[in-house]
């Protein structure tokens, strides 16, 4: 299994990092996590086809992470044209937020949803499995605002799992996402403890979890001053462009 990091920033780009994203790759199928304002230009930059897509997996309804799916799909029928369907996975109801976010960003551009070939599933922000052929995708509840139904994903095969945690504060339900993870993906915007939106290096000095399998956390969301306190102690801390090969 490969990832492309295609961004490991926050929602101001701090540092000049893109928004966080990533572009799993295991045996034929890719998976792109979330696609934020900056998505389309990482993807050009890294020379990945739109169009080699397979599941596009939303982890909240905030801009950095969902914002540049309107140019994504009209990149796909004006620039990338689709060779494939493309499965939208994402909390709530995707398909209607996907219509909105079009009606908003390209006014008049919004039947896109019907011309491309296009299949969306609403998973519960409350926790849930998809099953795909070789592959399922198991979904763990988040903790931000609420209003963007947040959630995690696990992506698991037969001999691999990598967890994506999306936006979230620490919460009790991160111990068993991070068990049931080979690998995790984890969000760190802040150096202390902000409010209840993000996870702090702080916060994750004090998990004995976190401890315990510190080699097997990636950070991301990042900017200039957690990422150099994460670096400092000892933490995987994500940049753009970095590549990601885990044995599958």
């Amino acid at each position: 299994m490969i990832i492309n990091v295609l961004g490991t920033g926050n929602a101001f780009n701090q540092e000049s990092r893109l928004n966080s994203s990533f572009l799993v790759k295991n045996n034929t199928l890719n998976f792109l996590i979330d696609c934020g304002f900056t998505v389309p230009l990482a993807l050009q930059n890294q020379n990945i086809c739109f169009s080699s897509v397979d599941y596009l997996l939303i982890t909240h309804y905030h801009g950095d992470h969902f914002a540049g799916i309107a140019a994504f799909l009209l990149g796909l029928k004006y620039v990338y044209p689709q060779t494939k369907k493309l499965t939208i996975v994402g909390p709530h109801d995707p398909k209607n937020k996907v219509e909105e976010l079009l009606k908003i960003l390209y006014p008049g551009n919004e039947n896109v949803i019907n011309e491309l070939n296009l299949h969306f599933i609403a998973v519960p922000e409350k926790g849930g499995t998809v099953f795909g052929k070789d592959f399922e995708i198991q979904v763990h509840q988040m903790i931000h605002t609420d209003e963007t139904f947040p959630v995690g994903y696990i992506l698991r095969w037969e001999t691999n799992s990598i967890g994506f945690s999306g936006d979230t504060c620490w919460h009790e339900g991160l111990i068993d996402f991070i068990n049931q993870s080979d690998q995790v993906i984890m969000e760190c915007n802040f150096v202390k403890k902000v409010g209840e939106a993000h996870i702090s290096v702080e916060e994750l000095e004090f998990e004995e979890l976190v401890q315990e399998k510190k080699s097997n956390i990636f950070l991301t969301h990042l900017y200039e001053g957690s990422s150099a306190k994460a670096k400092e102690l000892g933490y995987n801390v994500l940049s753009d462009g970095d590549v990601l090969n885990f044995e599958s």
